[in-house]
């Protein structure tokens, strides 16, 4: 798809980053357009359509970088709701009692199943004893994140509302030790972070790579 005129003169003042792989200097290569519900500034799921995405290639054609796409603050690839809204909603059905999953979807302006596939992808994210672990290494405290004590040893929607707590606190933790981090919900804030320094995509429907934990992973 070519490149609009806005986005046209944007490019010429505006170098794309070097290549993630190798550092070359780049050049652009196009953008994409896409429509995606994302969570706003104060916490509700909108539409946004015509979403520009600039993609971007290096010059080396031995380089395993190729070519890639640059994303906007929580944006993420094969996303139509991007992981704050997941994220959002996950966290509405383990903490609001009367919180179901068909309110959540509608929140959300979803299917239901969607919302319930969800529940299972941060289920399945990583084990609530290994994240734990690396909160308490870099919290002086050691103590687990407000509010997460109640949810130990629980499974189904407990464990994943745990998982998002315990991320929460994570990205709180990063911040504080200077880890630049984007705004938004902790689960989106690290999925985010790991796929740029490692390019590995956590999927909904498929398995994906793990969540990586061992020290200094984000710089910190």
């Amino acid at each position: 798809m070519g490149v609009r005129s806005s986005e046209a003169g944007r490019k010429r003042e505006i170098r794309p980053p070097p290549c993630h792989t190798c550092g070359l200097p780049t050049w652009w290569n196009g953008c994409r357009l896409v429509a995606q519900m994302v969570l706003d500034a104060v916490g509700i799921v909108v539409r946004v359509v015509d979403r520009v995405r600039l993609r971007v290639r290096c010059p080396d054609p031995c380089c395993e970088g190729r070519s890639w796409t640059l994303y906007e603050p929580q944006g993420y690839p094969y996303r139509t709701f991007t992981p704050a809204v997941a994220a959002s909603a996950v966290a509405e059905l383990a903490v609001d009692p009367e919180a179901t999953l068909t309110s959540v979807a509608q929140r959300c302006q979803c299917d239901r199943r969607t919302a319930g596939r969800w529940l299972h992808w941060t289920e399945r994210l990583m084990g609530p004893d290994a994240l734990t672990r690396l909160c308490a290494r870099l919290d002086p405290s050691g103590l687990l994140p407000p509010g997460t004590s109640s949810l130990l040893g629980l499974g189904g929607i407990a464990l994943a509302g745990f998982l998002v707590l315990l991320l929460e606190h994570l990205a709180r933790l990063l911040r504080n030790r200077g880890v630049a981090l984007e705004t938004g919900p902790g689960l989106a804030v690290i999925l985010r972070s790991q796929f740029e320094r490692f390019r590995g995509v956590s999927f909904l429907t498929r398995a994906s790579p793990p969540l990586r934990v061992e020290p200094g992973w984000a710089g910190a």
